[in-house]
């Protein structure tokens, strides 16, 4: 069952797309607003634990936006799978820069220039580490949407994983770490409970109370 009276706000990122190609910055800066949580999303589930400890999210995912800026005449896409693809690329390669920068700051001691073939240290970043985010949050939206009555009404919709992503950064923190934990990075209840000191109970309680704020906030029935 759809809630009719949920509503998108965002405008329409192609929209903004054929009015930042005709050279209005504040459509390309809304369209970088719009994807943000997006790139934060493919940036956490794109790092390794280790690059985790040593880079802040928002880091990596400003200096994608100014990638988006600089690259964005050389982008052809007529619609957003094209775009959400175009972004995944990008922020996939920040993420490979970063791994081959802290691999050869901890081979070398120092911050030496990195030659264009060096290789990061496996565990630093996750192999196709932007498409494999993108799976492992798909499976969280196929949760969300599949109580859509209309075939039609999922194919109108956004990209789920943008929405998704939008969705997640409205719930309470500790609603939102554990469904990411539980549904994302794939970590028991038990485990969950075990990393943040809590019972099980309480980190079922969470996930229940996420879900549901959830399904709502994207405007889904409970199903």
């Amino acid at each position: 069952m759809i809630d009719s009276t949920v509503t998108h706000e965002a405008p329409d990122p192609m929209t903004l797309v054929a009015r930042a190609r005709t050279g209005e910055s504040d459509a390309l800066g809304q369209l970088c607003d719009i994807y943000r949580n997006y790139l934060r999303m493919l940036a956490r589930t794109g790092l390794g634990p280790r690059l985790r400890e040593r880079v802040e999210l928002s880091d990596v995912v400003q200096e994608t936006l100014i990638e988006v800026v600089r690259q964005f005449p050389a982008f052809t896409g007529q619609d957003e799978v094209a775009l959400v693809g175009w972004l995944r690329r990008l922020i996939a390669q920040k993420l490979a820069d970063l791994g081959r920068f802290h691999s050869r700051v901890k081979r070398g001691g120092g911050d030496a220039q990195l030659p264009l073939d060096f290789e990061p240290n496996p565990g630093d970043l996750k192999p196709d580490a932007a498409q494999a985010g993108q799976g492992r949050t798909a499976r969280l939206a196929e949760l969300l949407t599949i109580s859509q009555t209309s075939p039609s009404e999922a194919a109108s919709q956004r990209e789920a994983t943008v929405l998704l992503a939008d969705a997640l950064t409205k719930l309470p923190p500790d609603q939102a770490e554990v469904l990411w934990l539980y549904h994302v990075d794939g970590l028991s209840f038990e485990s969950i409970g075990q990393r943040q000191g809590v019972s099980r109970k309480v980190v079922r309680g969470l996930w229940a109370k996420g879900l549901a704020a959830l399904r709502r906030s994207m405007g889904v029935g409970p199903g």
